[in-house]
């Protein structure tokens, strides 16, 4: 007798495939449990981040794991599911990472990236091995199939709906994440190393942008994109970044 039997079920509202696991059924089993749920994420992402999504097989996240399985496929009746619950709990941790700042962060421009900057960007001992195993393994996921990477856009898409009303002057909002953003991604991909240090510094590079936007908006106001081929002749509306960079000396 195999290990497992599947029965197809296209009829179950819930999506599961199979309705007998190592020969108990299903509403027999005990509930999910959140902290072996997690488990057998964190195993997922092991061999995601290690191996590619390509070898991201049921019996790999299992051994890693150290269950059979059939107990895996109790938690995730698919590869594209356990995929996609990988990319959800990674969302919903970078949500609430900047929604808890948001909201202990005053009113005011500049408020999203200012929690953003206060909260998530100040510690460098929260930068993890298992937080870059995560992301790592979101990027695997996103070079084998994009749509599973929607949990994701949704987060994000809900962060620049903060960003783009931030009421900071021309985009600055969007110019700041962009660069707490390429920060992130450069370690994530092990591109360059973020110590304590490095994290201080871009903080207060950052911080002191948005203050001085905050305290002169008019200093940071941009003028119209030039159209191809137009040349840009300096006038009053146009940024002077020697005058803005030296303000930060």
């Amino acid at each position: 007798m195999p290990l497992f039997q599947i029965k197809i079920r296209p009829d179950r509202p819930d999506g599961l495939t199979t309705d007998q696991l190592d020969g108990i059924a299903i509403s027999n089993m005990a509930p999910h449990n959140p902290a072996q749920r997690d488990l057998l994420l964190d195993a997922a992402e092991s061999v995601a981040a290690r191996e590619g999504v390509s070898r991201l097989t049921f019996d790999a996240v299992a051994a890693e794991a150290g269950v059979s399985k059939g107990g895996l496929l109790h938690y995730f009746a698919s590869k594209e599911q356990l995929i996609e619950a990988m990319v959800q709990r990674s969302a919903d941790g970078w949500r609430t990472c900047f929604m808890s700042g948001y909201a202990e962060t005053l009113e005011g421009p500049g408020r999203m990236v200012r929690a953003i900057l206060n909260h998530c960007y100040t510690d460098a001992r929260t930068w993890t091995e298992g937080l870059r195993r995560s992301y790592s393994a979101i990027f695997a996921a996103l070079a084998q199939k994009p749509e599973l990477v929607q949990p994701m856009r949704d987060v994000y898409e809900e962060l620049y709906g903060f960003i783009r009303n931030d009421g900071l002057p021309d985009h600055l909002a969007e110019v700041v994440m962009a660069a707490i953003d390429g920060l992130w991604f450069y370690w994530v991909m092990r591109l360059r190393p973020v110590d304590q240090g490095t994290l201080d510094r871009m903080r207060h590079a950052l911080e002191s942008i948005v203050k001085m936007a905050v305290e002169d908006p008019e200093s940071f106001r941009c003028c119209s994109a030039p159209a191809a081929g137009d040349a840009v002749a300096p006038g009053p509306e146009t940024i002077s970044p020697s005058s803005n960079l030296n303000k930060l000396s």
